[in-house]
């Protein structure tokens, strides 16, 4: 309620006017008559009726009001008659597939502005939480192919996914950025901080990538790819903005540094922080530690790809395409350049393609590129009489062979038009390669 605010209190009906005059004055005159009281004795019994009377009318003007009353308690008495109707809409005999999956959504949406309210009144408060945070891979080149209206429709229906598994999961969403998602796990209060339902709820996300690509492949669209980094430690929960417009959102070193851990993701891979590692090393199995240097850290930090999770449920993250799409040995010339954050260097570089596949190559260069450094480069496809836009990749491993520095790289964004190229290259190669060995029998 506004500070200028007045509580109204609604006069006294009549019969209630009635009845409170009736309680003073008859007691009143029934002692002046049984006394026969006269004048200081009259007035005595007077007065002290008209101090009743009024002490009456007080009282029966006085409502308790509470004290800065607790939001959450104000929502759950709001929401409690829609909890109720939940119930009885349960216990109904007359239930259909479109009347459970409406109930679905609302309890979703009622949990949800709990769960927020929860949030809002952390103020400025610093808690442990683990941060997890999601972005697509191709995302970029499909917003420049498709439609408006095609891309909105694309990722609402990636963010019903991912959202409902995050709730699943105990998670809360704090913001969404363009194709990126900002979930929580943990309370301000402290008292909730198990980062196995983030790790879990991670895997499940990759897991459901598969269904989101298939309905994309029914609807005419490309596969598309996520990457997710995950880190333990401290956040400040606060509201931030101006008076024209502000949000309730978390920050801190720790929140960039999952920033920068998803920065290091490839397709279709989770990593995590030494952080969160340390509380769910004994349910999970991971790769081999990769040592990184990221902004903002002076020190190389550890990462570890999560590869499966025990608990809260047994959960394997998908094997990756690069692993399994065919490769074939080309000799290919190419030009790149290197990505360090968000600046392309002008520097450029030259090497070539060795091997290659719709998911990754294997290129080699005078120059060493340090690995989980990205890369811009354009595929060379003059000789298939094929023009070719930027591509954009991940060098995972740096080897030294004869001199040369030979890279293996993973496409991080790459049109769908390029990609259908290489595939293109790739089977009429292994097409080839089978015709040669028929001749030979």
């Amino acid at each position: 309620m506004p500070a200028t605010a007045k509580n109204i209190t609604p006069a006294l009906s009549l019969p209630k006017l009635l009845g409170l005059l009736s309680a003073a004055l008859i007691p009143c005159i029934t002692a002046i008559f049984l006394t026969g009281a006269r004048d200081t004795a009259l007035i005595l019994i007077i007065g002290t009726t008209i101090v009743a009377i009024f002490f009456a009318w007080r009282l029966c003007h006085t409502r308790k009001q509470p004290d800065n009353p607790d939001p959450k308690s104000q929502v759950q008495a709001l929401l409690a008659p829609t909890h109720e109707f939940i119930g009885l809409l349960n216990h109904s005999s007359h239930e259909t597939p479109a009347i459970n999956e409406s109930l679905h959504a609302l309890e979703q949406e009622l949990a949800l502005i709990t769960n927020k309210v929860d949030w809002a009144q952390s103020r400025r408060d610093t808690f442990e939480a683990t941060i997890l945070i999601s972005d697509l891979r191709g995302y970029t080149a499909i917003s420049e192919t498709y439609s408006p209206e095609e891309t909105i429709s694309l990722l609402n229906r990636y963010f019903a996914y991912m959202s409902e598994i995050i709730y699943r999961h105990n998670g809360i969403i704090d913001k969404l950025m363009g194709d990126s998602i900002l979930a929580l796990f943990g309370s301000y209060d402290g008292t909730k901080k198990d980062a196995a339902d983030a790790v879990s709820c991670a895997a499940e996300m990759q897991i459901a990538m598969y269904k989101f690509n298939r309905e994309n492949q029914q609807l005419g669209m490309p596969a598309l790819y996520m990457g997710i980094g995950i880190n333990t430690g401290k956040v400040v929960a606060s509201r931030l903005g101006s008076a024209l417009y502000s949000e309730q959102t978390v920050i801190g070193a720790d929140v960039n540094l999952a920033s920068r851990i998803e920065s290091h993701t490839v397709r279709g891979q989770v990593l995590i922080s030494d952080t969160t590692y340390q509380q769910v090393f004994d349910v999970t199995q991971v790769g081999d530690p990769m040592l990184v240097i990221v902004k903002g850290r002076r020190e190389a930090i550890p990462m570890y790809e999560l590869i499966s999770i025990t608990n809260p449920k047994q959960l394997k993250v998908p094997e990756r395409e690069i692993r399994r799409s065919p490769r074939v040995d080309v000799d290919i010339p190419f030009k790149f350049h290197v990505c360090e954050g968000k600046i392309i260097t002008s520097e450029q570089y030259i090497g070539r393609i060795s091997n290659m596949s719709t998911g990754g190559m294997l290129a080699d260069s005078d120059t060493r590129i340090d690995p989980y450094f990205f890369v811009r480069f354009v595929l060379d496809f003059n000789i298939l009489g094929i023009e070719c836009n930027d591509i954009y990749g991940k060098i995972l491993k740096v080897e030294k062979k004869n001199e040369r520095y030979e890279m293996s790289i993973e496409f991080t964004i790459i049109d769908p038009q390029d990609r259908q190229s290489i595939q293109e290259l790739v089977n009429n190669t292994l097409a080839q390669a089978q015709n040669s060995e028929y001749n030979k029998l």
